[in-house]
């Protein structure tokens, strides 16, 4: 009885973490976009963070939309890998 009251409690605290986790959407200023093919390469870029589900470039408003899953990705995850290949980021606001 022990046992079951033990793997029970284990399976709630597993499964109410993954209750936390929340899908949010981001709008992020991205910097260094000087040609029609520079959203292609944002939008890559970022489809390539984990938890990332969706992802819309401007150029003209120099503007990327992110939806990800924020238990597996992070502000930082986003605007550090758009940074890393040349377009730095950050939270629009």
């Amino acid at each position: 009885m022990t046992r079951l009251l033990i793997l029970l409690t284990a399976g709630l605290l597993v499964s109410s973490q993954a209750g936390f986790a929340a899908e949010r959407t981001v709008t992020l200023t991205v910097n260094n976009m000087y040609c029609e093919a520079c959203p292609y390469m944002v939008k890559k870029t970022l489809e390539r963070v984990s938890g990332v589900s969706k992802v819309s470039v401007s150029f003209t408003d120099k503007t990327a939309v992110v939806v990800f899953d924020d238990a597996k990705a992070g502000m930082e995850d986003l605007t550090s890998a758009a940074t890393k290949v040349g377009f730095p980021s950050e939270l629009k606001g």
